[in-house]
């Protein structure tokens, strides 16, 4: 009888995962997870796909440069070009989206340009995802947050931005305790498409660079808030920014 019981419930599981996936096209590392019992909106079928990027315009999002402030890109750093982000341009700043979200699975797809500038014009090329942003905080270069770090050769890194904590087994003896380097490097070289995934369930998160999981965090001392991509003296173009919520 408990065998049955474990039976039907693992058919169960698979049947509202396939009904989840014909909605919702439930990513692969989603639907490999070890623990899907915190994905709730996927398994009760609540889950909308958030397409935070609209391949038009910049609705849903502001730009920020340390220069110019808020809003106010006199530069034109942040543009959208045939149905893609572009960033380029010496300022540092970002785009951010207006809204703030918890508990959530986030897709972003980029590519790296050409155009470096000084002072990084001999460094590899850099960008970031910064996640949990307080929309009560004043924008800032950088604000408390955390980094999924996006530059060349060490994407999925941890920062911890701005003051913000977090514990990682990925952190070695002799590193930096702001800085938790991913486990292995899963990059495509310029000019290819790389995926960035994260996971944030309540005060954890995971990074995973083109379906691999090379990261992972608890006890974050930020558990929400707005989603940030960094300019930083490198142009870069995402072609697409997508939010699942999961709980």
């Amino acid at each position: 009888m408990k065998h049955t019981r474990i039976f039907m419930a693992a058919i169960l599981s698979c049947i509202v995962l396939a009904s989840c996936e014909s909605a919702q096209d439930v990513p692969a590392i989603l639907k490999a997870h070890k623990d899907k019992s915190s994905f709730t909106k996927l398994t009760d079928g609540t889950a909308q796909r958030l397409s935070l990027f609209n391949g038009k315009d910049l609705t849903g999002w502001y730009t920020y440069t340390k220069a110019y402030g808020e809003n106010n890109d006199v530069e034109g750093a942040f543009a959208v070009e045939n149905g893609t982000l572009h960033f380029d341009g010496a300022s540092m700043g970002y785009l951010c989206t207006s809204d703030s979200y918890k508990n959530y699975y986030l897709r972003a797809i980029f590519r790296w340009g050409e155009k470096k500038y000084a002072p990084r014009e001999n460094a590899p090329r850099d960008s970031g995802i910064l996640y949990h942003f307080s929309d009560t905080a004043d924008n800032d270069l950088w604000p408390l947050s955390i980094e999924c770090q996006v530059q060349e050769n060490d994407c999925g890194d941890y920062y911890t931005v701005g003051g913000s904590t977090l514990e990682s087994p990925n952190l070695s003896p002799e590193g930096q305790p702001y800085r938790i380097v991913r486990t292995d490097n899963f990059e495509k070289p310029a000019p290819a498409w790389n995926t960035i995934e994260i996971i944030c369930i309540d005060n954890t998160s995971e990074h995973y660079v083109n379906g691999q999981k090379v990261n992972e965090a608890t006890n974050l001392s930020v558990a929400e808030g707005k989603i940030l991509l960094q300019l930083e003296g490198a142009e870069i173009f995402y072609k697409s920014v997508e939010l699942l919520p999961l709980k």
